[in-house]
């Protein structure tokens, strides 16, 4: 075989790959969100028991959208949509294992591992996002907070007024 047929062929299988990554996590950041939303949405009208074979589907499904769709769109995602896609995670696990839920993301495998890492990413991040709009609205925030104490205060005055009449 000649070496710009084998480039060529060589693209080509790579395209393959990359079209069938998109069409499973979407074209974009929005798609694979939207996907993702609709997959847990899916999986919670579910009536399933923990042990019904059926779960295998919605269990390769769900740990391809984890490992593979969210590495590849985490650097777009913000802090509120990494968040988002994390509780959802956790609304999948609440729906698969019920109760075991707990024991089940207690267990040292590569998903449940992921799982506790990003979660606590997205806590932390959240936090710090608090604090720093906290400290960059303070002022904003104390003048919020005089206002609301004026209003309470004229209430205040205006019931005293009504009941006394």
């Amino acid at each position: 075989m000649k070496i710009p047929q084998l480039i060529a062929i060589t693209f080509f299988a790579c395209g393959i790959i990359s079209s069938c990554q998109v069409l499973q996590c979407g074209a974009n950041k929005s798609a694979f969100l939207t996907k993702y939303d609709a997959f847990i949405d899916r999986v919670d009208r579910l009536d399933l028991e923990v042990s019904d074979e059926k779960w295998k589907k919605y269990d390769i499904q769900f740990k391809q959208y984890v490992e593979e769709c969210y590495d590849y769109y985490e650097a777009d995602l913000s802090t509120r949509e990494r968040r988002r896609f994390w509780m959802k995670t956790l609304k999948y696990y609440a729906t698969r294992y019920g109760e075991g839920m707990l024991n089940q993301l207690s267990r040292k495998d590569g998903i449940s591992e992921k799982i506790e890492q990003n979660i606590e990413d997205v806590l932390d991040a959240t936090g710090r996002d608090l604090e720093d709009f906290v400290n960059k609205n303070m002022g904003e925030i104390e003048d919020l907070v005089k206002d609301i104490g004026k209003d309470v205060e004229d209430w205040t005055n205006k019931l005293k007024e009504i009941l006394q009449e």
